[in-house]
């Protein structure tokens, strides 16, 4: 999500992720406490990991960045261009690891987007696939089409069956409940899937050419059958981002208590776009008090010209956090 500045009447309301931080050592890094949910706590004890920056860059010019789970195991370790702990920007090798220590991927990335070889394994330690990319792309979910920016060179289930070998095989991808089964030639999707998702309510039909998915069917529960030619489709308001964000920021309303007390930062609003299109769900993620996480749930309620996500041709519903930054003193005169 893109951000912009917009000035209402006397007051600033801002699109921006900021975070909550503790300097240490003298400024030498940037300790913050996260949450899962994309906010941020004051309390260590409260906080789901522990994102350690170092403000010191190294030769190439970017900073190390280590993660810690609450049992003090590391959770991540790689490196960033920035120092914004809420808008990490990768580049160079970056690893995870599960909260028992094992290594759950190792990864590298160029401006921000994967390159080369990726590895993934399990938590037993088994390796559990390696892919390679070969036009840079953003990190993929497992069930998004990521065929066309690179290739499955090996997959295995979590006892080590190999079910893919040089690119060529018949694999199942088990994500929760939902689950995949296809062949796969030349690191390639190939010919027909077929396989189920949402708890096994919707049986679903692909076939795909060099990867490129033709066509897809979905029967509901009820026989119904759905065609589609997307796999997914994001929710979208109605003009783009921009015009949300314009709208937000036209709209909120700065309570008096908060002008009075002249507060400044992040009001985090997380809300699920419903299979209608209508913002439910509303919660204040963070807020700087005096109504201020109120007032933002209010102005998304009434943003409601969504148009809903689809997944495989059924309307699904879908999380998305809005973070609006409030200034509460006077906008600077243009002279």
């Amino acid at each position: 999500m893109k951000y912009s500045f917009f000035n209402i009447n006397k007051c600033i309301v801002y699109f921006i992720l900021l975070f909550f931080a503790i300097p240490t050592k003298a400024q030498e890094t940037i300790v913050t406490y996260m949450k899962k949910n994309g906010g941020y706590t004051a309390n260590k004890d409260s906080a789901d990991y522990t994102n350690i920056l170092r403000l010191i860059p190294n030769e190439a010019g970017v900073h190390e960045l280590n993660e810690y789970y609450p049992n003090g195991n590391l959770k991540r370790h790689g490196w960033v261009k920035t120092t914004d702990p809420k808008r990490l920007y990768f580049e160079g090798t970056l690893d995870t690891y599960y909260d028992n220590g094992s290594l759950e991927s190792s990864t590298t990335y160029v401006n921000n987007k994967l390159a080369d070889t990726v590895k993934r394994y399990y938590n037993n330690g088994i390796l559990k696939e390696n892919r390679i990319y070969f036009n840079l792309t953003e990190a993929p979910n497992e069930f998004l089409s990521t065929d066309m920016n690179s290739r499955l060179i090996y997959y295995a289930d979590s006892t080590g069956t190999v079910q893919i070998k040089d690119g060529h095989g018949k694999v199942e991808l088990k994500n929760g409940q939902d689950v995949e089964r296809g062949s796969y030639s030349g690191g390639l999707r190939t010919g027909y899937w077929e396989g189920s998702f949402i708890k096994s309510k919707y049986q679903f039909e692909e076939w795909y050419e060099n990867g490129v998915l033709t066509k897809g069917t979905t029967t509901d529960s009820l026989g119904k059958k759905h065609p589609y030619e997307q796999r997914e489709i994001q929710p979208e308001y109605k003009g783009g981002i921009p015009k949300l964000m314009m709208f937000i920021a036209q709209n909120y309303e700065f309570p008096n208590e908060a002008l009075k007390a002249q507060v400044n930062g992040q009001v985090m609003i997380s809300f699920v776009i419903d299979t209608t299109g209508v913002p439910v769900d509303l919660k204040i993620i963070s807020d700087l008090g005096y109504g201020t996480g109120q007032k933002g749930i209010d102005v998304v309620k009434k943003a409601k010209e969504w148009i809903p996500g689809y997944r495989r041709g059924i309307p699904v519903r879908v999380q998305y956090f809005i973070p609006i930054r409030l200034n509460s003193h006077p906008a600077p005169n243009k002279s």
